[in-house]
């Protein structure tokens, strides 16, 4: 299992593009990461006009890096169960919680704060697709 640091993640991935990362917590098959959405990342220009909002595709898309980089796992195939329940502005601090289970090549996936959720899902990897 690759280890990394998130001051790694931080210098390795475009700051216009990813949260800052500030802890990480990684066991074989789970990852606890404290990460902010500042807001000066390229997906809030234009998403919305009057109140800035990340795009749940950007959301999904760090799961799937994240967990290639955690996990040493390959594309993801599916996405099953995907829920937003609360909007991600800009300079929020949230916990992705990452939970990998390799029988089934499955990682789900959760942002949160102590207060609230903000989306979750499962992401479905190729059998056998570890790298």
């Amino acid at each position: 299992m690759p280890s990394i640091t998130p001051e790694q993640l931080n210098a390795q991935l475009d700051a216009a593009q990813w949260p800052r990362f500030h802890a990480l917590v990684q066991r074989s098959d789970q990852a606890i990461i404290e990460l902010e959405v500042p807001d000066d990342l390229r997906y809030f220009a234009g998403h919305f006009p009057q109140q800035a909002v990340l795009p749940g595709v950007v959301q999904v898309h760090w799961v799937g890096e994240l967990a290639a980089r955690l996990f040493a796992v390959g594309a993801f195939t599916e996405l099953k169960s995907l829920k937003f329940n609360s909007m991600v502005l800009p300079n929020t601090w949230l916990r992705l919680t990452l939970d990998f289970h390799a029988e089934k090549s499955q990682l789900k996936f959760s942002y949160a704060t102590q207060e609230q959720y903000f989306s979750s899902g499962v992401l479905v990897f190729k059998s056998g697709d570890r790298q």
